[in-house]
C-alpha cells in the first residue's frame, strides 16, 4: 500500500532498503564462493581406484584413508596416512606410515596379512604425485616414474 499512495519519499526510502539488502546479499554470496574455491582442498572426497578394489578418501585435514576391499585374506582393511596438498603446484604427497603403525595394522589382522604384502600395497601410494581433475575423475601421476592412477568420484 505504501507504493500505491504515490508518496515519492517513502518509495525512495523503500527502494534504498531493497538495493542495500540486495547488494549485501550479493557480496556475501560472492565471498562464500571465493572462499570455497580458493581455500578448500580441491581433491577432498572419496575416490575409487579404477584398476583395483581400493577406495581413497582424502580429508581436508591432510589425511588420506585407504580402504583395501581385499588384501590377501583381509577384507575391508583401512589405513590412514598423512598427506600434503599443494594447490598452486597441483601436487599430492602421501607419506609412508611409521613402523609402529605398520606393526599395529599387522597385529589387528591376526597374521592374515604379511608385512611384505602391506608394504607392496602401500608403496604405490606413498610417494609424490601431480594431480589433475576432470569432471568426476582424479588422475594421480607419479612425479618420479610418470605412472598414472585414475580414480572416479564416489
Amino acid at each position: 500500500m505504501l507504493i500505491a499512495k504515490n508518496d515519492e519519499k517513502e518509495r525512495s526510502f523503500l527502494f534504498r532498503i531493497v538495493i542495500w539488502t540486495a547488494s549485501v546479499l550479493i557480496i556475501v554470496v560472492a565471498a562464500y564462493f571465493l572462499i570455497r574455491s580458493f581455500v578448500k582442498n580441491p581433491i577432498a572426497g572419496t575416490w575409487e581406484y579404477q584398476d583395483d578394489n581400493i577406495t581413497m578418501t582424502i580429508q581436508s585435514d591432510d589425511k588420506v584413508e585407504l580402504q583395501f576391499d581385499h588384501l590377501q585374506e583381509v577384507s575391508g582393511l583401512e589405513v590412514t596416512l598423512d598427506c600434503q596438498v599443494d594447490k598452486s603446484e597441483k601436487t599430492l604427497v602421501i607419506q609412508a606410515p611409521e613402523q609402529s603403525r605398520i606393526d599395529q595394522i599387522l597385529k589387528q589382522c591376526d597374521g592374515k596379512l604379511s608385512e611384505s604384502a602391506l608394504d607392496t600395497a602401500l608403496s604405490q601410494f606413498t610417494t609424490s604425485f601431480d594431480y589433475s581433475m576432470e569432471r568426476q575423475t582424479l588422475t594421480l601421476t607419479d612425479r618420479e616414474y610418470g605412472e598414472q592412477m585414475i580414480f572416479d568420484k564416489k
